[in-house]
């Protein structure tokens, strides 16, 4: 590690110092992305490594095709690199190395079938769905399995390592009121589902350019906050909060790392994006995330801080289950008219409402009929945008709003209400 390389060599604290460490973690993973990500996505272009289908773009001219998918890449390696540049090794960070690496694995598989499927498509060699717009991946099933799997490899592995507490921080409640045990029969099947559902909550998310962006910074700033103050004893016992090990105050500069990649990554992925995440970025950071919610022992604010996750992955659930549910009690016609939302994940609901269209909906939202009736409109006619990329642009940043304000209340609860 170049810390404990400089310390060798000039005995300075300030090598020592996890502000100092977490700060040029931040800066070697911006340099890192925002030096290599051009050149990567005109690689990505050239190869077509893309999901969506589109025209192809002519060459000498502005790209126009399908965006690139797989950015993510680019994001995992700087972090990682970053990490064992700067980070004071210990068990905590070797798990949520492998978690990383493996969930981002996983996704490539995933991200490499969709791009194996658009191009026999393409070719011919295979009927492209009349209802989607990119192809499909790897089995969902069968990625499922594999996250478990993993998920359950790497926390029994450090259960033999470190002693990980099974007390629960229940938001909003001091801890002498109600702190929750759950022995480890128990809380390693809760840190396995936290893990494989907070990252395919963010995959879900990562459906429009920016969207899963900037919940992963405002989850990874809450985070890094509570692995700062808790891993201090004094200050954890002067606020009344669970006192961490001294170890996980390397969350900081884990912290430093995932926001600095996501600032940079800002720069190609803002509205309109130049590339994704795609599923390997997505899975990647969002089972990283929520391992160091749960380190951290925040578990129960990831739905808070990632509401955004949680409104995403809700939405599609219930879409899925009221269109099953219509197409039993109703038939097929009825089912296919009639949607909870006009269109999931909830974002893609928001974009039908402020489309412009001179048509008249073919889609009855029971949701939009349900707010009508408390006083709740859409939005009016003089109000909607005709452009697809207006309407993307308001929809992302009224849903970054929402992160930005529900990462507020959480510091807030966790930190003052108790």
């Amino acid at each position: 590690m170049l810390a404990n390389l400089l310390y060798a060599h000039w005995p300075y604290q300030i090598f020592k110092s996890v502000f100092f460490r977490g700060g040029v973690a931040f800066l070697t993973t911006y340099a890192l992305i925002v030096m290599l990500m051009p050149p990567l996505i005109r690689r990505f272009r050239r190869l077509g490594l893309a999901s969506d289908f589109g025209p192809e773009s002519a060459s000498g001219r502005p790209y126009g095709g399908a965006k690139p998918i797989m950015g993510g890449v680019l994001l995992v390696l700087a972090i990682v690199f970053s990490m064992l540049l700067w980070m004071e090794w210990n068990q905590f960070m070797a798990a949520l190395i492998l978690i990383m690496l493996a969930f981002g694995a996983i996704g490539a598989w995933d991200d490499l079938a969709k791009i194996a499927q658009r191009r026999r498509i393409e070719r011919g060699q295979e009927q492209r769905k009349s209802y989607s717009d990119k192809a499909d991946g790897a089995s969902g099933s069968v990625r499922l399995l594999a996250e478990f799997l993993v998920a359950g490899l790497v926390v029994l592995a450090l259960y033999h390592f470190v002693t990980i507490d099974g007390h629960l921080v229940v938001p909003g409640i001091p801890l002498k009121w109600w702190y929750p045990y759950l022995p480890r029969y128990l809380f390693v099947p809760f840190m396995v589902l936290i893990i494989v559902a907070g990252a395919n909550a963010v995959n879900l998310t990562d459906g429009m350019d920016s969207l899963a962006t900037v919940p992963i910074l405002t989850c990874t700033l809450f985070v890094a906050a509570v692995a700062f103050v808790g891993s201090d004893p004094e200050l954890a016992v002067r606020l009344k909060l669970p006192v961490l090990p001294a170890t996980l105050k390397e969350l900081l500069v884990v912290g430093a790392a995932i926001l600095s990649a996501g600032f940079a990554f800002l720069r190609f992925n803002s509205p309109p994006a130049m590339i994704i995440l795609g599923d390997m970025g997505a899975l990647a950071l969002g089972a990283a995330v929520s391992t160091m919610f749960i380190f951290a022992k925040v578990e129960l604010f990831l739905p808070l801080v990632g509401g955004v996750f949680l409104l995403t992955t809700v939405s599609t659930i219930v879409q899925r289950v009221f269109f099953k549910w219509m197409l039993w009690r109703k038939g097929r016609e009825v089912a296919t008219r009639v949607r909870f939302f006009y269109r999931a994940p909830y974002h893609h609901h928001l974009q039908a409402l402020w489309h412009y269209t001179e048509n008249e909906p073919q889609i009855v939202s029971v949701w939009t009929e349900w707010l009508k009736r408390i006083g709740i409109r859409p939005p009016a006619t003089e109000d909607q945008l005709i452009r697809t990329e207006d309407v993307n642009s308001r929809v992302i940043w009224r849903i970054h709003m929402i992160s930005i304000w529900l990462v507020v209340v959480a510091l807030v609860v966790y930190f003052k209400v108790r």
